[in-house]
């Protein structure tokens, strides 16, 4: 299977995320261990995103992005959370 280009911004959009998520846990405005851990933003910001995008655009926000790619973009914000915290 070979990524579209909407499903390479969506991944690389999610490592974004994930970078910006880890700044906030680094600075201190998010709490690593608080009520809504940071994977946890990463996936409502990954889901408001692509409602947004699906507005904008006008169509269905399930037909935007495969699973896969929307896995992989979690996983990978994630991974850049968690290396953000130890090398950041």
């Amino acid at each position: 299977m070979r990524p579209s280009r909407n499903e390479l911004l969506f991944v690389a959009l999610g490592a974004a995320l994930g970078a910006v998520v880890a700044y906030g846990v680094k600075a201190g405005f998010v709490a690593p261990d608080g009520a809504l851990p940071p994977f946890a933003i990463v996936l409502l910001g990954l889901g408001f995103v692509e409602l947004l995008v699906g507005y904008a655009t006008g169509r269905s926000p399930g037909t935007l992005v495969g699973m896969p790619a929307r896995f992989l973009a979690f996983v990978v914000g994630v991974c850049v959370v968690l290396l953000g915290g130890k090398f950041a």
